[in-house]
This record gives structure tokens, sequence and C-alpha cells, in this order.
């Protein structure tokens, strides 16, 4: 869910299915890398962009974020992954940082995690490692969207048997909330699910913040830009774990993903997404 001014009224290997492809680097660069832009269904998702292929949607996403610009991950499960411009070292206090919009009252928390690029082949398939924040997610938790007939309400089914749908906002909203460039009628998405703070506080929706450790997330790791505002969440590759929480050492990372960790929708206000605007490497 973007932050609309009207708003007054997992595991060691993650399994992010059914948006998979071949994720190889050509050649290094300077630049940001998106290798796989797979979101959740969402308002902002297809919204001013019509991308009908994952290598469409890639690049995007390259290009809002040097415009900078938010790319929106849509319901839990939605993702990105990307190559960091240069490769990233474990040092003392935080090692990168992540830009999204949060303000105070509306976080919506996206779940960080970590690859190594162990086999030096450039590519995306190491093992990956979740970076823990303050709270204790929901691990191996997945929710499968359905593609409608017509453009409306996206159902779902979790994990847990649980069913719902994202709803469809088309007095602000008119687009297909399903990604176009996903083809089959389903998806699945797996990942780590933090519970929702979202609450009717004097008549106005509220997504209360987490304590540090996620993205886009107005947490106590946030730190400013050359403007002195808010601008992004910090991370520390010391707080990567192991699918039983155990603490793992890593010396540098190449990769990062960032997954919407939070499956809630508000019909006034649509699902929480997180939004992200770009990559910080110290």
């Amino acid at each position: 869910m973007k932050k609309h001014w009207y708003i007054l009224a997992v595991m060691t290997t993650v399994i992010f299915t059914s948006c998979n492809k071949d994720e190889e680097i050509t050649e290094e660069t300077n630049e940001l890398k998106v290798l796989e832009y797979c979101p959740a269904p969402g308002q902002f998702i297809n919204e001013g962009f019509n991308c009908q292929t994952m290598q469409e949607a890639n690049a995007y996403a390259e290009q809002r974020f040097k415009q900078k610009n938010y790319v929106s991950l849509g319901s839990f499960g939605g993702y990105i992954t990307v190559k960091m411009p240069k490769e990233i070292k474990n040092r003392k206090g935080y090692d990168f940082g992540i830009i999204g919009n949060p303000f105070d009252g509306s976080s919506e928390p996206g779940i960080v995690w970590v690859s190594e690029d162990a086999n030096g082949n450039g590519k995306a398939d190491d093992v990956w490692y979740e970076l823990k924040g303050s709270d204790n997610p929901t691990r191996d938790y997945s929710v499968t969207y359905f593609r409608p007939d017509e453009i409306g309400d996206i159902p779902w089914e979790d994990s847990e048997g649980e069913k719902g749908v994202i709803k469809s906002l088309s007095q602000y909203h008119a687009q297909m909330y399903y990604p176009n460039w996903i083809k089959e009628d389903s998806y699945t998405l797996t990942g780590s699910m933090l519970e929702p703070r979202t609450v009717l506080e004097g008549g106005k929706w509220k997504n209360q913040s987490f304590g540090k450790g996620y993205a886009d997330n107005w947490g106590s790791d946030m730190a400013k830009d050359d403007n002195g505002n808010y601008r992004y969440n910090q991370f520390d590759l010391d707080d990567a774990i192991d699918s039983n929480g155990n603490s793992v050492k890593l010396d540098r990372i190449h990769f990062v993903k960032v997954q919407s960790a939070i499956l809630k929708n508000v019909e006034s206000i649509g699902e929480v997404s997180t939004e992200v605007l770009g990559f910080k490497a110290f």
C-alpha cells in the first residue's frame, strides 16, 4: 500500500515460486542490477506500465530506481532481487541500506535476504539468508494468488487454508492488480510473514512501525539522506540467520532480496505493500 495523502478517512534457502528464472549476470557493472521483480498483486502493480515479460519488468524497476521512484512489491511475498553495485563487506556496524518511503504511522515492512555468490559464478543461485529483525516471523508461509476473469478483486489462499481477496480500489486504481508478466493463472509466493500492525485510531488507518531490521519501516535503524530527511533503513550482515534461526557468519554478499512481509487488506486503503526506492552500498 503506497502512502496516500487521502488515507485520512524464509528459511535458509527461500522458495519464491512461479517467478523463477535464470538469474545470470553477464558482466560486472558499477550500477545496481535488478535480477527479478516478482511482486504480489497490489494496487500499484501495472499502474502506468505494461510489462509482458520478466525482462521488461526488471528493466522497468531499474529505471524507476534511477529516477528515484518507488517500486511496489504488492501484498505478502512479493519480492525484488538485485545485484548490488559493489561487493558488500561485513564491517563493524551497518553494511548497506535500503531506501523506502515510510513515515510515522505508515510502515509496510519488507524482510531482507542476502546471498554471497559463494560459487563465484555471478548468479543469485546460492543459499539465501534472512537478516533477523526485531520480530519473530512465521517462516515457510505461502500465499497463492489467482488471476480473476476480469479486473477486480484478487482471490488468494494461504498455506494454512485461509482464503481472502486483495480488494480492488477501482475508485483510485482501475487497472488489473495481477502482474501482466506472470502468465500463469495462479502463482505461489513463499517466505517469512510478520503479523500486521494495522490499527484504526481516531478515524484514521495506521500501519504502526516495527522495531528494526526491515525495509520501508519507520524503525530505529533509519538514517538520514544528504538533505537531512529520514530516507533509508540500515542493515548489518551480522544479523544473518539460517532456517533454524541460528546466526551465520558472512564475510561479504553480492545479492539482496526484499520480500513484502505482511498479508493485510483494509477495504478503504488497500493492501500493505512494501515499497522500495533504491539500495545503498556503504
